[in-house]
């Protein structure tokens, strides 16, 4: 596994936030994804990448509640709606793709964590999938890259 520092440039998204369990993400996030796509269509947003699911408090137990935001980056925030608008500040990252299903995810994790701690950095309490290349949940296609933000 291949991790790189990156610097993140700052961002507009549009964004939808969900306290829940990692059994809980996939209809979850069938159910918000088109209505974020909707509502950015809608006041007159352009996507302008990826899907971004936001991790925090998440430690991979299967039971244990964390906060998840799923986001959109958009050209600028437009009128009022059920979503809010935010700026993701400019920051560094470490990083590392992964490609397959999304059942491999959490391994994937597993393996990018402990190696990002011992570059020696300060991480963020914070773990971001960009949803680079998505097909479907078993597709060996999907690209998502990994993101541990840096602090400072």
């Amino acid at each position: 596994m291949q991790i790189e520092r990156k610097s993140i440039p700052a961002a507009t998204v549009i964004e939808a936030a969900a306290t829940l369990t990692i059994p809980e993400i996939a209809a979850h996030a069938a159910k918000i994804i088109p209505m974020l796509i909707a509502e950015a269509e809608f006041r007159g947003m352009a996507v302008t990448g990826p899907c971004i699911f936001t991790y925090e408090g998440c430690d991979g137990s299967f039971d244990k509640e964390f906060s998840l935001k799923i986001s959109f980056p958009v050209d600028a925030c437009r009128g009022q709606g059920a979503f809010g608008c935010v700026e993701i500040p400019a920051h560094q990252c470490l990083s590392t793709s992964y490609r397959g299903p999304i059942s491999g995810i959490g391994p994937a994790w597993s393996a990018f964590t402990p190696q990002a701690v011992q570059q020696g950095l300060a991480l963020q309490p914070v773990g971001r999938e960009v949803y680079v290349e998505w097909i479907d949940h078993s597709s060996v296609d999907n690209l998502i890259e990994l993101r541990i933000p840096l602090q400072g």
